[in-house]
């Protein structure tokens, strides 16, 4: 049974990027632009990792998060469908909507994001990119998944303001 099981997930299984920094350091991807508009970031760090969470202060529904690890980070093969509530014929129905991948530029690279759930009253839609491995100039490298809370022009244009600091 565990065979079969695993045959049929195969295409959503994740896959791991390696990453390794040749300079020891994991270069910090930030949003300089965000952090003018908004605020220094609030940042947790853990073991080789961080998260850096920016918050729009005239409205709370308004997130960036910026997690940076130098270990590996599992990505999707597919985007996962869309899960969540969805007014119809005004009737809150749960609904699973299968999506396609949206690209954009993360610090000059091509980077892969989805739509990971539905607005809701209290929040605002959420996007998700899958790791985007990054090489800073002194050879330092690492891996980055972005989220945003807000609509998806916000996210494409957030994930085009982002930097590794120098």
């Amino acid at each position: 049974m565990k065979k079969i099981c695993f045959l049929l997930l195969i295409p959503f299984l994740t896959h791991c990027s390696s990453t390794g920094s040749s300079s020891g350091k994991l270069p910090i991807l930030s949003s300089p632009a965000r952090a003018q508009a908004w605020g220094a970031p609030k940042v947790s760090q853990t073991g080789n990792s961080y998260e850096a969470t920016y918050v729009n202060p005239a409205n709370s529904k308004e997130r960036l998060t910026v997690t940076g690890s130098s270990q590996m980070m599992p990505f999707f093969v597919y985007p996962p469908n869309i899960k969540g509530t969805k007014i119809v014929n005004g009737i809150a129905t749960q609904v699973r909507e299968p999506q396609l991948w949206t690209k954009a530029l993360v610090n000059g690279k091509p980077a892969r994001w989805y739509q990971s759930s539905f607005p809701t009253a209290q929040e605002a839609a959420k996007f998700r990119t899958m790791g985007v491995h990054l090489k800073d100039q002194s050879g330092g490298s690492g891996t980055y998944r972005i989220e945003a809370t807000g609509t998806k022009n916000q996210m494409r244009t957030w994930l085009t303001e982002l930097r590794l600091d120098q």
